[in-house]
Formats: structure tokens, C-alpha cells, sequence
């Protein structure tokens, strides 16, 4: 008996040492890793297809753009090479929107807000930069850190846009990780956003706050504490230590850069409660903030309900006191 009550004990200490060290590392991989955005993937699926909205309309030149520029650049600090579409304005000038998708996306994602562009002449003010950020579209795999790296590439094509467009002002409009990942490279000193001239941002959908997320995930598999905090580790070690910095209250109390942020209160990948948390800490920060009641994550603009006044509002505040000239 007491060989076989060793042999149980033997067993369930396998166990447990077994899921101490492989289920954080499971856990950090589905944290860090998701397989490629390619364009093939989302234009071959139906499923993506209507996910991503594109209904047929799958590059600018559906949207009236007849100059379309295909051009690469690279990240900022690794190097990766990324991919982009460029659409110079009619009209010489020095300012670029340059938009940026979120997580398991890619730039056809963001191909619909051209229609705002278009409609309200915004094209005729700004040149346009959609780019896949790494692990998305055309652009190399690489894990992502929840916007972490996303940071490193906007000042690539920042860096991009500058060297080689000759562009000075800019205007950067961010959804969902994107969201996080502008205010990350907003704060991270070694990426010198203080260099660029950014002068407005509109954020839709955002991640707010990354460890509410991560937390809300682990308890909606029901990990153990122990399990959760290990893998948080292991996360945080790889980004540097700059784990708990990825809220958006923390990464934009020194901005002072005007900011739109629309959302959607039934937002369930990004909750907006993380998002109104989040913007206390920023009291008297020059944040507009407009919440919606039905749309779902990312899809507040095609919403009946909501269009046409988020047409408005992102055009009153890009034309607002006419930054471009």
C-alpha cells in the first residue's frame, strides 16, 4: 500500500511540476503568437472577408485613389521588413495620415475609412499611409507583444515617411492594439517620437489597458494565480519590463497631443470600462472621447446607427484648425 500511495504522490508531483513550467509557457504563446494575417488568408475566406468589411472594395483604387504607391520600409530597432501602401495627395504637401490595424488584422482592414477620406476631400489636405505592421499582410512574421513591437514599426514608417517622402506633420489613427501600440511609441524614449511632428490621434476600439486584458483571459480559463502570474513574467521579461506601463493612463500622462477616441460600450475584445478607467487617470488631458451603445469591436463606423455621425466627427476633427497646409 504504502509503495502504491508513493507512486500516486510520485504522479500528481509530475503533474504539477509538468504544468508549472509548460502551461505558462502554452499561456505566453497564445499571449505572443497568432498565426499571420496574410492577405491570402483574409481575401480567400469569406469569413475573414465579412469580418474585415471589405465587401468587395480590396484595394485604395476601389475607394477613387488612382495613385497607389506599394512600398516597404523597414522596423524600427530589428530591422523588419515591412509593407505599405502609399496614396500621395493631388495636392503638394507635408503632412501623411498614416493608419495603423490592430491585432490579428492587416491594412485591408482599414481599407474602409478610405471612404471618408475620399468623401470629404481629406486626400486633397494628406497623403495616406496603410501599412501591414509585422505578422500582418505582406510584412514579415514576428511576434507582436501586444502592441509592444506594433510601437517600433509606426517609427519605422515614421522614419519611412520622413527620410523618404519628405513628410513633416502627421496624424496617426489607430484601432484596437494599434491604439496601444501609438500610445507605446509615444513613451518609449528610445523610439523618439519626440522628433516626429505628430500633431493629432484618432484611436478607435482601443486597448486600453493590457494587463486588465490579460488577467480577464487567464480568469475566463480559469488558470490558477500561480499560473497567471508566471506567464505575466515571463511576458514582461521579454518586452523589457514594460509590462505594466501598457495602459493607456500611464503611457499618455506626459501628451498633450489632441486625441479622438471612439468605442462602443458593447465592445467585448476591448471593454470599454477598461478604456473609461484608464481616461480618470487622464483628467484634463485634451482627449474627446465618444461611446456608442450597440456596435461591436471595430465596427462602430459601419454601424447604421453611428455612421454617419462617425463620418462627422472624424472630419471635424481632422480639418480642425486646418494643421495641414
Amino acid at each position: 500500500m504504502k509503495k502504491v500511495l508513493f507512486g500516486i504522490l510520485l504522479i500528481l508531483l509530475l503533474i504539477l511540476t509538468t504544468g508549472y513550467f509548460y502551461v505558462p509557457q502554452f499561456a505566453f504563446q497564445k499571449i505572443t503568437y497568432y498565426e499571420p494575417f496574410t492577405f491570402e488568408r483574409v481575401l480567400n475566406d469569406t469569413v475573414w472577408m465579412n469580418e474585415y468589411q471589405i465587401k468587395g472594395f480590396e484595394k485604395p483604387e476601389d475607394f477613387g485613389f488612382t495613385n497607389v504607391e506599394e512600398v516597404n520600409f523597414n522596423s524600427a530597432l530589428d530591422d523588419l521588413r515591412l509593407s505599405a501602401w502609399y496614396l500621395p495627395s493631388p495636392r503638394a504637401t507635408d503632412s501623411t495620415i498614416f493608419l495603423i490595424h490592430g491585432r490579428t488584422s492587416n491594412r485591408l482592414k482599414t481599407l474602409k475609412y478610405l471612404e471618408i477620406i475620399k468623401s470629404a476631400g481629406i486626400d486633397t489636405l494628406y497623403n495616406i499611409f496603410i501599412a501591414d505592421m509585422r505578422n500582418s499582410g505582406k510584412s514579415e512574421t514576428a511576434l507582436t507583444y501586444m502592441g509592444y513591437k506594433f510601437a517600433e514599426d509606426i517609427a519605422g514608417g515614421l522614419e519611412f515617411l520622413t527620410g523618404q517622402k519628405a513628410q513633416n506633420h502627421f496624424i496617426l489613427y489607430g484601432f484596437s492594439m494599434g491604439a496601444m501600440a501609438t500610445y507605446t511609441f509615444l513613451e518609449r524614449k528610445e523610439l523618439e517620437a519626440s522628433k516626429y511632428d505628430i500633431q493629432k490621434i484618432i484611436v478607435d476600439s482601443p486597448l486600453s489597458d493590457v494587463t486588465a486584458i490579460l488577467k480577464a483571459g487567464s480568469d475566463k480559463l480559469g488558470l490558477p494565480d500561480f499560473i497567471y502570474q508566471t506567464t505575466y513574467e515571463e511576458f514582461d521579461n521579454a518586452i523589457n519590463g514594460y509590462a505594466d506601463k501598457l495602459k493607456m493612463g500611464t503611457l499618455l500622462k506626459n501628451n498633450d497631443i489632441p486625441i479622438l477616441l471612439i468605442q462602443s460600450n458593447h465592445d467585448q475584445t476591448t471593454p470599454a470600462a477598461h478604456t473609461k478607467e484608464q481616461l480618470k487617470l487622464l483628467a484634463g488631458k485634451n482627449i474627446t472621447s465618444w461611446f456608442v451603445d450597440s456596435a461591436s469591436h471595430v465596427k462602430v463606423y459601419t454601424h447604421p446607427d453611428y455612421k454617419e455621425t462617425y463620418k462627422s466627427k472624424v472630419i471635424d476633427f481632422i480639418k480642425s484648425d486646418e494643421l495641414a497646409e
